[in-house]
């Protein structure tokens, strides 16, 4: 095996994207042959323009739902000499600390590392309320191949966001399919403007509940339904107004899914009782989990509402734009949640949506901010008490029938065609490659076995065969697939390589006849891909 290595050059440092691992194994990424000899050191040091500092505690989270790397960087020896003792590091300004050494024992000629720096960020993030300019540092030092130890350095100014602001996706036109999901990327980060424990949000929707005769919610269907109406009420009874946003002409859309955003948390919203849509449905998602009620926000073209999981998996879902200002302004609860059944029926069939298991991503490396200790009597202090206890909301809603408890409402899945498929794999620069896949589908699960083989160019001018192996386990919502594969074998003349970038992961769109798939492939190095499937 050690002459392998030797003679292929480690090329794998730069693979483990890949549903067959290939595309990214040649010389140089891009099919060529290894430069010849008297080439030089390279590095290209790329970072993220925004940060969104209202999940500061994600960048540092190695396994966060979301890849929350803040720069990347590419170092590359075309020399033809081995490169020793390669270490890297950052900082960024006053918010993040030198990191520590990233070390690479060794860097063979024609091989890439990718270093992707996940910063531990000071809780002076949580804090900014304007936008603030930093600079983002990196040192690069190494041995090259005469014994001369080597220093680089660079560095590029970002914007950090205010606490308040949040954009929807940071993937680049290039790196973008016509895949909603593409513009999309960021949205389970929604979930840390969901207070998970913050006072005046537990008491308001304990108020709710009381009004709600003090049932459980979790107790019933008929009990959660009940609960999720008062808390609707209650919204409509201290008069939160639901704001569109003037800059916009479209009155069809809440907001500008490519343009920045501002969020309010739960409190700024009792306390100002206006919001967004996306603000409303954070407000609502936040009293859900606080009677026990599972969360799921959806995020669609230009617009946001909330789901509350009932005890037996239905969805109900409520437009809370409904509340409009209280009174003669506002809708009734039962309207709303039909109206929002009918807006998720539209989505489960064109797939331009997100769900976002709130809860799930809270877990998952989305954490909320630290937010300043308020008074215990703080919504006395807003009039919220006064108006809940005082009536001084809307008229009554008039009865309804009472409702039957409705079916689950996941979304109907396509059906994924099992069996034999096939896949063209392409990189950012062009070079695609072309394998084999086993899709197996039980129910709404899917796994995916990905094969391919092809030659790759060692640095000794030569070809060797390559074969490549690749596991992924997701889930089919709809027309939406996401999978991950944690497991991915390589050989090389027949002999193992390392498989570096794992978990690799899936974000796709299956068509309407279940027989082919367009979607994205990421790696925990920060790298992407488009990728084609077809049925056989």
């Amino acid at each position: 095996m050690n002459n392998v290595l030797r003679v292929v050059g480690v090329l794998m440092v730069v693979a483990g994207l890949v549903f067959g691992v290939l595309a990214l194994t040649t010389g140089g990424g891009d099919g060529s042959k290894p430069k010849p000899a008297g080439g030089e050191i390279t590095y290209e040091l790329r970072v993220k323009d925004k940060l969104i500092s209202g999940v500061y505690k994600a960048y540092g989270m190695l396994d966060c739902i979301v890849p929350m790397w803040l720069a990347k960087t590419v170092f590359k020896n075309d020399t033809p000499g081995r490169i020793t003792d390669l270490r890297i590091r950052y900082k960024l300004g006053e918010f993040a600390d030198w990191s520590s050494w990233k070390k690479y024992p060794a860097v063979d000629p024609t091989q890439t590392v990718v270093d992707l720096y996940h910063p531990i960020l000071s809780k002076k993030c949580a804090e900014l309320t304007s936008r603030a300019p930093a600079e983002l540092q990196v040192e690069i030092e190494y041995t090259d191949a005469a014994g001369e130890k080597r220093t680089l350095s660079d560095g590029k100014r970002i914007i950090l966001l205010s606490r308040h602001e949040f954009i929807f996706s940071d993937l680049t036109a290039g790196e973008r399919t016509a895949a909603f999901q593409d513009t999309d990327t960021l949205s389970p980060l929604l979930a840390a403007w969901v207070s998970r424990s913050d006072e005046p949000v537990a008491r308001l929707a304990s108020m709710a509940n009381k009004k709600a005769g003090g049932v459980g919610a979790s107790g019933s269907h008929e009990n959660c339904i009940k609960v999720m109406r008062e808390l609707y009420e209650i919204m409509r009874t201290i008069q939160i107004t639901y704001q569109h946003p003037a800059v916009l002409a479209d009155k069809t859309l809440s907001y500008d899914i490519k343009s920045v955003q501002s969020l309010q948390y739960p409190r700024d919203t009792i306390q100002k009782r206006s919001g967004t849509c996306i603000d409303l449905a954070i407000l609502y998602a936040a009293m859900l989990n606080s009677v026990n009620i599972k969360p799921i926000l959806v995020s669609m073209d230009g617009h946001c509402f909330p789901i509350g999981v009932s005890p037996n998996g239905n969805f109900i879902p409520v437009e809370t734009t409904g509340v409009g200002g209280g009174g003669k302004n506002s809708v009734g609860f039962e309207k709303t949640v039909a109206f929002a059944e009918n807006t998720l029926k539209k989505l489960f069939q064109n797939g331009r949506y997100t769900l976002i298991d709130v809860r799930q991503c809270w877990t998952s490396g989305v954490s909320n901010p630290e937010l300043t200790p308020l008074p215990p009597d703080i919504l006395e202090k807003w009039g919220i008490v006064k108006l809940v206890e005082g009536g001084g909301g809307p008229a009554p809603t008039p009865p309804v029938k009472k409702e039957k408890p409705r079916p689950p409402q996941p979304p109907p899945t396509v059906r994924l065609v099992p069996g034999n498929w096939q896949f063209v794999e392409t990189l950012p620069n062009g070079t695609s490659s072309t394998g084999a896949c086993q899709i197996g589908v039980n129910g709404n699960q899917v796994q995916m076995v990905a094969t391919a083989a092809g030659q790759v160019m060692g640095q000794d001018g030569l070809a060797h065969q390559a074969q490549s192996r690749c596991t992924y386990v997701g889930v089919l919502t709809g027309s939406n697939l996401t999978a991950t594969c944690n497991s991915a074998s390589m050989t090389v003349d027949g002999s193992p390589m390392p498989v570096q970038g794992l978990p690799f992961r899936l974000v796709g769109t299956v068509s309407q006849n279940g027989r082919a798939i367009q979607g994205r492939i990421s790696n925990a190095m920060g790298m992407t891909s488009q990728v084609a499937l077809q049925a056989r």
